[in-house]
């Protein structure tokens, strides 16, 4: 590829050389930037599944409350303790921290 003679001069090597750093400097940058912006697209995507996430949670609950209004009315008891604690005793666990309330400043 090199010519014996371009090899002796020290200026065609140090302009090989520098030329391969920048080609090698330019890469890992775009490495760089392709890891970093994989990162805050997935980043991205997962907080747009939290927050379909938490709205899912807020429809669940108003159908809670439409559901204990019906019963409310037909026979006086909103029943809504007595269903949570039929789900506890299957194992599922109710924490709270999703309530609109509290969602809302996240």
């Amino acid at each position: 590829m090199f010519n014996e003679g371009y090899v002796q001069h020290p200026e065609v090597v140090a302009a090989a050389i520098t030329g391969a750093c920048t080609v090698l400097a330019a890469l890992i940058a775009g490495i760089a930037a392709a890891i970093i912006g994989k990162k805050f697209a997935a980043r991205q995507k997962l907080q747009e599944e939290k927050e379909t996430a938490i709205k899912d949670i807020h429809f669940l609950l108003e159908v809670e409350k439409e559901h204990c209004a019906l019963h409310k009315e037909n026979t006086d008891e909103s029943n809504r303790q007595r269903v949570r604690e039929r789900a506890r005793i299957k194992g599922y666990e109710w924490s709270g921290r999703f309530t609109p309330g509290r969602a809302r400043p996240n």
